[in-house]
């Protein structure tokens, strides 16, 4: 199989041998600190609020600056997210649940929706029953014999996160006709419509807000940012994690990558880029991470050191 790394010689790992490794490790399942999460919301909350007033400012720069603060802080918002849907964030499930639903919000998430996909994904990946709750086209890579046009095409679809969009929609309009979700339960399905009905009442604020003011707001503020920056920049985050690896097999060092990259980044992608850790103990705090990465960094076979040196090797193919 081709791949975009250089591999390392590794053993498969079978159930039992994974339950004895998270077994050893079992010491970094630290209590989940409030604090911590609290902190993280509220530089998301200013990061919000400056890139807002930025996007607002007549001088075209500060539009410019704005836009992209914010559309960076929305895909930051999303990882944010992942850690809730995990009950990671807050000791308690509901403080879990509402900072889910409002930090999904920007990039119209179903915190619902996710939860339950991403629970599913993390049960089924090496089997073909997975699926994600992103969905960038070729998810994976797996076609790799394409044109040079039909490549382009591929990755514009993926970083623009067309059928993710699509996806909205038609959720939205399910939502909006008091409709169930295939393969979900009823109880989920209420919850993803609540979501839906929070998110459709944020866009309708905002355009309110907006015809109030005579003043586009809705697309400065949410519109570009969301279109222009937080998608393709989600999709930077999130397609590595899998993309290219041994997807049908159970082995999580087989089916996931780890990008280590700096402290900026780690911060950015909430520790997203320790994704075979996070495959390995999902339900480790996100702050112990790095610290498991460092115990089992010589048996990863798809790492790389940095996103620049990912997205390098993929061009290069």
């Amino acid at each position: 199989m081709t791949t975009v790394d250089d591999q390392q010689p590794r053993s498969g790992a079978g159930p039992v041998a994974l339950a004895e490794l998270r077994g050893e490790f079992r010491h970094l399942r630290t209590a989940i600190n409030n604090r911590t999460f609290a902190a993280k919301l509220a530089l998301c909350a200013a990061l919000t609020g400056g890139g807002a007033a930025l996007a607002l400012h007549p001088a075209l720069w500060s539009r410019v600056v704005g836009v992209v603060l914010l559309g960076c802080t929305f895909a930051h918002a999303a990882e944010l997210q992942h850690q809730t849907l995990h009950s990671l964030g807050f000791r308690n499930r509901r403080a879990n649940t509402v900072a889910g639903i409002v930090l999904g919000v920007p990039m119209l998430i179903s915190f619902a929706a996710y939860r339950a996909t991403h629970l599913r994904h993390h049960r089924d990946l090496g089997t073909p029953e997975n699926r994600e709750f992103f969905d960038y086209g070729d998810q994976y890579g797996a076609d790799g014999r394409r044109s040079r046009w039909r490549t382009a095409l591929t990755w514009t679809v993926r970083f623009t996160m067309l059928h993710f969009y699509r996806l909205f929609l038609v959720n939205a309009a399910r939502a909006a006709l008091r409709r169930d979700y295939a393969g979900e339960s009823a109880a989920t399905s209420r919850r993803i419509r609540r979501d839906h009905h929070v998110i459709l009442a944020a866009v309708l604020a905002m355009t309110a807000l907006s015809v109030a003011l005579r003043d586009p707001v809705v697309l400065w503020v949410w519109i570009l940012p969301l279109l222009l920056v937080a998608g393709p920049v989600h999709a930077a985050i999130e397609l590595p994690e899998h993309f290219r690896c041994e997807t049908l097999s159970e082995d999580p060092f087989a089916n996931t990558r780890t990008i280590r990259s700096n402290r900026l980044m780690t911060w950015f992608t909430n520790g997203n880029n320790f994704h075979v850790e996070h495959h390995l103990m999902p339900n480790l705090p996100i702050e112990r991470l790095p610290e498991l990465h460092a115990e089992v960094r010589p048996g990863l076979k798809y790492f790389h050191t940095s996103y620049v040196d990912f997205f390098r090797k993929v061009v290069r193919g």
